[in-house]
């Protein structure tokens, strides 16, 4: 991957014709002591490339679906504002627990899914599921499985991807497809089993060149 000129992409990306849909236009960029100050708030230095899309892109903007999620400053702190929510960064500085997909916790609390043949009566079959699904959730959804990143990117129906920023798995974006049953998982490229912010902004600029401006 050649190296991004994050200097040199701003202007180009405003005065492009964005296609009818899924486009986020470039916001304002953050100043260094923007910068500065957002990272002394959440307790920890974000990844270096990530820096510089804040820096020369926008605090957030066009990027894969629906655009890279802005952090605004409101109210005296700063927050990342996806499609719907406001992200809390209060736990940013606190390892990402995670080092490889969770398909198989998913897949094993799928397998405990109750039987409706094993039960006597309707109403112990919907107690049975109604327990389930508050285990299956309780564990699933625990806010603490995305402790250490920030939402990056919406998919929509519910899917999110996250960049990490503190622990062993800081600099990479993670895909967040709990709600329809696949877990949290690394993203990947072919030949990369890891993909940095750059990375994944690369991929997507390089679909910009294959699509008609």
């Amino acid at each position: 991957m050649q190296p991004i000129a994050w200097q040199e992409l701003r202007e180009p990306l405003l005065r492009r014709t964005p296609p009818p849909y899924g486009w986020r236009h470039p916001e304002p960029v953050l100043t260094p002591a923007e910068l500065d100050d957002l990272q002394r708030q959440i307790g920890v230095d974000l990844p270096a490339d990530y820096q510089q899309y804040l820096l020369h892109i926008g605090r957030g903007g066009p990027g894969p679906f629906s655009g890279v999620i802005p952090v605004r400053h409101t109210g005296g702190r700063w927050t990342w504002h996806g499609d719907g929510y406001a992200f809390d960064p209060a736990h940013l500085a606190e390892p990402f627990p995670l080092r490889r997909s969770d398909w198989q916790l998913v897949e094993d609390l799928g397998a405990e899914y109750p039987d409706w043949f094993t039960f006597a009566r309707q109403r112990g079959y919907e107690d049975a599921v109604d327990a389930w699904h508050r285990r299956h959730d309780g564990i699933v959804f625990d806010p603490r499985r995305t402790y250490g990143a920030i939402p990056i990117c919406d998919e929509g129906c519910a899917l999110r991807e996250w960049l990490v920023v503190t622990g062993p798995e800081r600099g990479n974006i993670w895909l967040d497809h709990r709600a329809d049953g696949r877990g949290l998982t690394p993203a990947w490229l072919p030949h990369h089993r890891r993909v940095a912010f750059a990375q994944w902004y690369h991929e997507w600029l390089r679909t910009l060149d294959d699509a008609p401006a």
